[in-house]
């Protein structure tokens, strides 16, 4: 059998902020030999017909063929080693593969991640799961009639229930009211100066825990070239 190397065991060490966190959390589960990874798979014809069916339409910003999906290796929040897909723009592949690589190697945990397409499209559905997604073709959260970075592929939501959205006050998903308070630890928190924060700007990503409404799940980068509003 082989153990969770230390890095791995730190289920508290990538919501301090700290190389050497106070406290170390051992996760649960061994890794019984399973090897991470980061796979590109591309869009098969059954998920196109599933995005096209709930998450794109004509007129959205980015097309089909700028897409791709990634499976990477993550830990759950029950400590067991996992693989998930994300759904994103095949320009940021490289930024996630290694981003997730070194979460994995941290041990970051995700309670799940998978295409919003299995939530037919619903953003709040997927929120409420606290489901780890990346495109969707929708509108900037409160701003109708702009298009969000998801619609790129270009921004992802990690945890989005542990790490709600405020919107003029109130939290998104409501259910995350229990985590407003960012000066507290939870599985999965992402909190100002974090190891997760460090390696998404590593990579010239934005973080939107720094914004006037904070997203504290969300992480985006945009295309130079695009005009795109926020979430």
């Amino acid at each position: 059998m082989v153990s969770v190397p230390l890095a791995a065991q730190r289920a508290v060490a990538t919501q301090t902020g700290s190389d050497d966190p106070p406290e170390i959390v051992a996760l649960t589960s061994a890794r019984n030999g399973f090897e991470p990874h980061a796979t590109r798979l591309g869009i098969s014809d059954d998920l196109l017909t599933q995005v096209r069916k709930w998450t794109w339409h004509p007129g959205c910003p980015a097309s089909p063929s700028e897409l791709t999906m990634l499976r990477v290796s993550y830990w759950d929040f029950s400590g067991k080693p996992r693989n998930g897909e994300i759904i994103i723009n095949r320009s940021v592949a490289d930024d996630l593969e290694w981003i997730f690589g070194r979460l994995f190697d941290h041990g970051f945990l995700i309670e799940k991640m998978s295409p919003v397409e299995n939530y037919n499209g619903s953003d709040n559905a997927s929120m409420d799961a606290n489901n780890t997604s990346a495109f969707n073709c929708r509108d900037v959260t409160g701003q109708p009639g702009k298009y969000s970075n998801h619609s790129w592929g270009r921004a992802i939501d990690i945890n989005p229930l542990t790490n709600p959205m405020i919107l003029h006050g109130k939290p998104l998903p409501p259910e995350g009211a229990r985590y407003t308070d960012r000066t507290a630890a939870h599985p999965g928190s992402i909190l100002a100066g974090s190891f997760i924060v460090k390696l998404f700007e590593q990579r010239g990503w934005t973080w939107g825990g720094t914004w006037a409404n904070p997203d504290y799940q969300h992480f985006e980068k945009p295309d130079v070239t695009q005009v795109s509003p926020r979430k």
